[in-house]
């Protein structure tokens, strides 16, 4: 599979003519259709369907077109990395982040590196869970910052803890549900199947695994269930669906920062829905690297326990916000 080839072909898949793609490339529409051709048989399957003067993506194709974007953007910045090396001479660290997760604490990691490793160059990549998740095992990242949600990653890459976090249930002030909350918290079986909306499996692959077992743990019609159930893509349309149409969801208390005072936040009472946030470190990563690394989260860690400890009430985001650069001496 040629990258050049993927260029084509996200070419052809945002503007769906293969006139304007040779044009743009250089070459003749048969050398983009044969490209096409060579791609579709490396994939599999068909990605592009042409009927008349009709081109448009298959099913096949729509996903492949979000994917082959992330392979030419990681290639790229592989790109970049190498050159920054050749440049500055520098050890770099590569470090993908889940936004939500690494909230609290990418901002004083890299304050950290910088005053304790100033020689250590740190390159940062904001994430999707699944993006993260493919960077790590793919070794296009040194390290992965993100939820410990998945048993794989677990238990194949050395890690070290940052902070805990936890599921909560979050629904509009005004849903009827909001009533029947008692001093424990809400019940996850006391919410109506076709009103809990979930994270979409595409974009929260192993965010989506974690919440879907939490459920099936409380939720015996799962068939049915999945019929009827809504998904989110972002914290954005979560927040919009349950605040506009009354659903109710599950976000973590990071997230849970975000909404300020606009929805009712409540303890899950019927179940454990505790995890972790740690920075994941690839096979092979150079060893002082990754040990001044490991000393920069666990002074992050540090500062979070101690937070914790003056005010138990707290939770990691509220906490970030009172974080000093100084507990880092």
């Amino acid at each position: 599979m040629e990258t050049a080839h993927l260029e084509e072909f996200v070419y052809l898949a945002e503007t769906l003519n293969f006139k304007q793609a040779a044009e743009h490339f250089f070459v003749s529409r048969s050398v983009i259709s044969r490209h096409l051709a060579a791609l579709e048989d490396a994939v599999g399957a068909k990605l592009i369907e042409r009927g008349g003067r009709s081109v448009k993506l298959t099913g096949e194709g729509e996903v492949f077109y979000r994917d082959a974007r992330v392979i030419l953007r990681d290639c790229a910045s592989a790109l970049e990395h190498v050159e920054e090396v050749r440049n500055t001479n520098a050890n770099v660290v590569r470090i993908g982040y889940l936004r939500n997760a690494a909230r609290p604490v990418i901002v004083y990691f890299v304050r950290y590196m910088q005053k304790k490793h100033p020689g250590l160059r740190l390159a940062l990549s904001c994430m999707e869970y699944n993006e993260l998740r493919r960077a790590i095992e793919d070794s296009t990242v040194d390290i992965a910052i993100g939820v410990n949600v998945s048993p794989e990653i677990s238990r194949h890459y050395r890690s070290t803890h940052i902070y805990a976090d936890r599921f909560f249930i979050v629904m509009s002030k005004d849903n009827p549900l909001a009533k029947t909350v008692s001093a424990s918290g809400l019940r996850l079986t006391d919410i109506p199947n076709d009103k809990l909306l979930m994270p979409d499996s595409f974009v929260f692959s192993g965010l989506s695994e974690f919440i879907e077992r939490l459920v099936a743990r409380q939720h015996q019609d799962q068939q049915t269930r999945s019929s009827i159930r809504e998904f989110y893509s972002d914290v954005d349309m979560l927040y919009l669906k349950v605040q506009a149409e009354d659903y109710v969801a599950l976000s973590s208390g990071m997230n849970n920062s975000m909404f300020g005072d606009s929805l009712l936040i409540v303890p899950i009472s019927d179940l454990d829905a505790r995890f972790t946030v740690s920075a994941f470190y690839r096979d092979g990563l150079d060893s002082p690297a990754a040990s001044m690394c490991r000393r920069g989260f666990e002074a992050c860690r540090d500062v979070i326990k101690k937070r914790s400890l003056a005010d138990p009430s707290k939770t990691p985001s509220a906490r970030s916000a009172g974080f000093t650069f100084e507990n880092f001496d």
